[in-house]
C-alpha cells in the first residue's frame, strides 16, 4: 500500500518536472524568436548604413545622391500622429467619462461592444473609408485639390486610435475605487466635480498610458496610411512651410517602407535602407512603450520625477484648446461690475462657489455629450458606408465572392481561413504552455520579468517589421515558397502571423489563468493533487471561457493584419490553392486594388472584401460576448441541476441528514464570478 502511494507521488513529481521543463523551454524559445527578429532586421540593415552612411541622420533626402534622411519621414510621422493624438485624446477621455458615469448601466455593455467593434476594424478598411468618404469631405471643407494629404491621414488616424483611448480609459476608470465618488459627493461636491477632481485624477496614470499606447499605434500604422500618402518629395515641400506640408501627400516612415519594399529602382541598397528605417522606427516605438511601462509602476514613478513633469506637460498640451474654450465661455457668461483679469486659476476658483457650480456642470456635460455623439456619428458613418456600398458591390457585376479561381474574393476568403487555421493550430498550444509557465510555475524575479519584457516588446512591435522578418527569414533564408527567394507563400504568411498573434495570445490566456481564485488551487493541493494535476483538472476547466475568448480574439487579430501578409503571402493568388504558393487574403486583396488600373472595378472589389471582413468581425464579437458566455453559463446551470438531483437522491436514501432537504445547494459558479479582465468587461 505504501509502495503504491510512493509510486503515485513520484509520478506526480515527474509530471510536474516534465511540465516545468517543457513550458520553460518553450518560453525561452519564444524569447529567442524576438531576438532573432531584431537580429535579422539589424543584419539586413548593415548594407544600408554602409551605403548611405551618416546621411541617414542628416537633413536631406535624395536617394539619387545617396542621401536618405530618416528625420524627414519621421517628422511627417510625428506631425500626423501628433495631430491625431491632440484631437483623439480629449474626445476619447470625455467619451469614456460619458459611458462610465452618465450612461445607464443597462446600456453600457452594448456601447462598449460597439467601441470594440470600432477597434477591431482592419486598418485597410479605415484606409478605404478615408480615401473614398472622409477624404472627400475634408477636400471640400479645406478647398484642397486632392483628398490624399496629411490632413486626411491625421483625421483617419484620429478615428483609428479613438477606440483604443476610450477602451483603456474605461479600464482605468473601472479600476478606481467606487467609494471615492460617493465620499467626494458626501463632502458637498457635485457629481461632475467629483468625477473630474477625484476619479479622473486617481486614474490619470492609466489615462496617460492609454494616450502613449495610442500614439505608438499611430506611429506604427502602415497600410492604411500608404493608401492615402504616396509622395516622397520631402525636401521641396518641407522648405515651403507647415501649410504646404499638411496639404501634401508626404509618406510617413511606415508607408515609405511599405511602398518601396518591392520597388525596382534602388536595388539591394534601397531595401537595406528600408530595414534601417524599420530599426529606427522600432527603437522609437519601444521608447514610447517603455515610458508606458514606467507609468504603470508606482514605485518607479516616485523614483523618476521627470515622469510627473512629462505627464503635466502632456496634459497641458492636450488640454490647451479646451482650456482656452473654458476661458472664452467664462468671458461670455460672466459680466462683473468691475473688470477683473480672467485666467485659468480665477476660473477654477469661481467654479468652486455654489452659484457657479451649475455652469461648471453644464460645461462638462456638454463636452461629454458632444464627444460621445461625435464618436457615435463616426461609428455609424463608417458602418453604413462599408455595409451599404459592400452590399451593392457583393451583388454587382464585379462580384467574385462566390468564385474560387485565381484572384477572387472567394479564393481570398479560403486563403484567410487557411492562414487562421495554421496560425491558431500552432499558436494555441504554444501560448497555452507559455501562459501556464508564466502564471503557475515562474516565480517573481528577473527571469519572469525578462520573459514578460520580451512578450510585451514583441506585442508592441509595428506589424510592418514582422512582415520584413517573415520575408527575409521564411522566404529568402528558408525558401518556404515555390518561387524560391523571389516568391511568396501562404505558409510563410501563416508563420509570420503566428509570431504576430503570440504576444496577445499568451497575455490573454495568462489573464484567464490569473482570474481563477487561488483558493481552488490550495484546496486541490490539500486533497493530495499535484501541481500539474491541479492545473489540468481545476485551473484550466475554470478558465475555459477566458481561453476560448483568447482564441476568438486572436482570430480577429489575424483578420485585421495586412502588412505582414502583404510582404510574405503576396498581393495576388496563384491558380491553385497551395501552402507553398502565393495567395491573397481579404485585407491584402483590398490593398492590392490601389494598383489596379480600372478604378470602378477596384472600388467595387474593395467594398466587397470590406463587407465580408466586417461580417467576420461581427461574428467574432458575437461569439466572444454572447455565445461563449451563454454556453458556459448554460453548462454551469446544467451542472447545478445535476448536483441538486444527486443531493435529493442522497436525502431520499438517507445518506444525508433530513434537515438539509429543503436547504438550497451552495455551488461555486467559477465561470460566472471569475472572468478575466478584458477591455470590454467591468471590474
Amino acid at each position: 500500500m505504501v509502495s503504491k502511494k510512493n509510486k503515485l507521488i513520484k509520478s506526480k513529481l515527474r509530471a510536474d518536472k516534465s511540465t516545468i521543463t517543457v513550458t520553460s523551454i518553450l518560453s525561452w524559445v519564444f524569447a529567442c524568436v524576438f531576438l532573432l527578429l531584431i537580429g535579422f532586421i539589424v543584419a539586413e540593415s548593415i548594407q544600408g548604413f554602409k551605403t548611405y552612411g551618416w546621411s541617414i541622420f542628416g537633413s536631406s533626402y535624395d536617394l539619387n545622391n545617396n542621401k536618405a534622411s530618416v528625420w524627414l519621414p519621421l517628422c511627417t510621422t510625428l506631425i500626423v500622429s501628433g495631430l491625431a493624438i491632440l484631437i483623439a485624446s480629449p474626445i476619447g477621455i470625455h467619451t469614456a467619462v460619458f459611458i462610465k458615469y452618465r450612461l445607464p448601466q443597462k446600456y453600457q455593455k452594448t456601447v462598449r461592444i460597439l467601441v470594440e467593434l470600432l477597434a477591431d476594424i482592419p486598418s485597410v478598411i479605415f484606409g478605404l473609408f478615408a480615401s473614398a468618404s472622409l477624404g472627400v469631405i475634408i477636400k471640400k471643407i479645406f478647398g484642397l485639390d486632392t483628398a490624399y494629404n496629411l490632413i486626411t491621414a491625421a483625421a483617419m488616424l484620429t478615428f483609428m486610435i479613438l477606440p483604443t483611448i476610450v477602451s483603456l480609459t474605461l479600464n482605468s476608470l473601472d479600476g478606481v475605487d467606487p467609494t471615492l465618488l460617493s465620499s467626494s459627493m458626501a463632502l458637498g461636491n457635485t457629481k461632475t466635480q467629483s468625477i473630474y477632481k477625484v476619479n479622473i485624477k486617481a486614474a490619470r496614470n492609466g489615462i496617460a498610458v492609454s494616450i502613449i499606447i495610442a500614439l505608438a499605434r499611430a506611429i506604427g500604422e502602415t497600410m492604411a496610411i500608404s493608401m492615402i500618402l504616396q509622395s516622397g518629395g520631402y525636401n521641396n515641400i518641407f522648405h515651403n512651410g507647415f501649410l504646404s506640408v499638411m496639404t501634401s501627400g508626404l509618406q510617413t516612415l511606415g508607408a515609405l517602407i511599405a511602398a518601396n519594399m518591392f520597388a525596382d529602382a534602388g536595388g539591394p541598397a534601397l531595401k537595406s535602407l528600408l530595414f534601417a528605417f524599420g530599426i529606427i522606427m522600432f527603437v522609437f516605438v519601444m521608447a514610447l512603450n517603455a515610458i508606458a511601462m514606467v507609468a504603470t509602476k508606482k514605485r518607479k514613478q516616485s523614483k523618476f520625477s521627470w515622469w510627473n513633469k512629462f505627464e503635466r506637460f502632456l496634459g497641458q498640451v492636450i488640454l490647451f484648446i479646451p482650456a482656452k474654450l473654458k476661458l472664452l465661455w467664462e468671458k461670455i457668461t460672466y459680466h462683473p461690475k468691475k473688470k477683473a483679469h480672467i485666467d485659468a486659476k480665477y476660473y477654477a476658483t469661481r467654479t468652486q462657489k455654489n452659484k457657479f457650480l451649475y455652469t461648471y456642470t453644464v460645461w462638462k456635460i456638454f463636452w461629454e455629450i458632444f464627444c460621445a455623439t461625435l464618436t457615435a456619428i463616426f461609428l455609424a458613418w463608417i458602418l453604413i458606408t462599408i455595409f451599404g456600398y459592400g452590399a451593392v458591390a457583393i451583388s454587382g457585376q464585379y462580384s467574385t465572392a462566390f468564385s474560387f479561381v485565381k484572384d477572387t474574393t472567394g479564393q481570398a476568403f479560403v486563403n484567410t481561413l487557411l492562414i487562421i487555421t495554421i496560425a491558431i493550430g500552432i499558436g494555441f498550444p504554444l501560448s497555452l504552455f507559455i501562459a501556464i509557465y508564466l502564471n503557475e510555475y515562474a516565480k517573481k524575479g528577473k527571469r519572469k520579468s525578462v520573459l514578460l519584457f520580451f512578450i510585451d516588446s514583441l506585442g508592441a512591435t509595428p506589424s510592418i517589421l514582422f512582415g520584413m522578418f517573415g520575408l527575409i527569414f521564411f522566404i529568402q533564408t528558408l525558401g518556404m515558397a515555390h518561387g524560391g527567394a523571389a516568391g511568396k507563400s501562404l505558409l510563410a504568411g501563416a508563420l509570420t502571423i503566428l509570431i504576430v498573434i503570440l504576444p496577445i495570445f499568451i497575455r490573454t490566456i495568462q489573464q484567464a489563468l490569473e482570474a481563477v481564485p487561488e483558493d481552488l488551487r490550495i484546496n486541490s493541493y490539500a486533497l493530495g493533487a499535484g501541481k500539474w494535476e491541479t492545473i489540468t483538472k481545476i485551473v484550466l476547466p475554470a478558465a475555459r471561457q477566458g481561453i476560448a475568448s483568447a482564441v476568438v480574439l486572436s482570430i480577429g487579430r489575424i483578420l485585421a493584419e495586412t502588412a505582414p501578409l502583404y510582404l510574405t503571402s503576396g498581393l495576388s493568388s496563384s491558380s491553385s490553392i497551395n501552402l507553398m504558393n502565393s495567395g491573397q487574403t481579404l485585407t491584402t486583396r483590398i490593398y492590392a486594388q490601389i494598383f489596379w488600373p480600372n478604378i470602378s472595378q477596384s472600388t467595387s472589389i474593395m467594398y466587397e472584401c470590406a463587407f465580408v471582413t466586417m461580417i467576420l468581425v461581427l461574428l467574432i464579437i458575437c461569439v466572444v460576448h454572447f455565445i461563449i458566455p451563454w454556453w458556459f453559463n448554460r453548462k454551469a446551470k446544467r451542472d447545478k441541476k445535476t448536483q441538486d438531483r444527486d443531493k435529493r437522491m442522497l436525502v431520499k436514501t438517507k445518506q444525508l441528514p433530513i434537515s438539509t432537504k429543503d436547504k438550497p445547494l451552495k455551488t461555486y459558479n467559477t465561470y460566472k464570478h471569475y472572468q478575466p479582465n478584458y477591455q470590454w468587461q467591468r471590474r
